[in-house]
């Protein structure tokens, strides 16, 4: 950051959480459809149920999307994002994860 202010040594660094739905044709990791009203677990695959082995692919849309999102907001495009997955013991998380 070309103008960035330190503060006994520290960098002030902000960054936004956004979450939205986006207007895919698939899910996110997988290529799964999307269909709102579908009937409970009828568009799944290993990927979607967290079966060991099953590796994603991310939906280009999808990062087209969040390109546009940051772009929008005034943000810099990183050359590279990570996919971190986060553990957690939430009622409305069955797998007790959150990417």
């Amino acid at each position: 950051m070309a103008n960035a202010k330190t503060i006994d040594g520290f960098e002030v660094n902000i960054g936004l959480e956004v979450h939205a739905q986006l207007n895919t044709a698939s899910k996110i990791f997988c290529g799964c459809k999307v269909a709102y009203g579908a009937p409970p677990n009828s568009l799944t695959c290993p990927v979607c149920l967290g079966l060991p082995g099953a590796l994603p692919v991310l939906n280009q849309k999808a990062v087209d999307y969040a390109i546009m999102m940051i772009l929008a907001v005034g943000g810099d495009v990183k050359s590279q994002s990570l996919f971190a997955r986060k553990n957690y013991f939430y009622p409305d998380l069955p797998k007790g994860y959150q990417m």
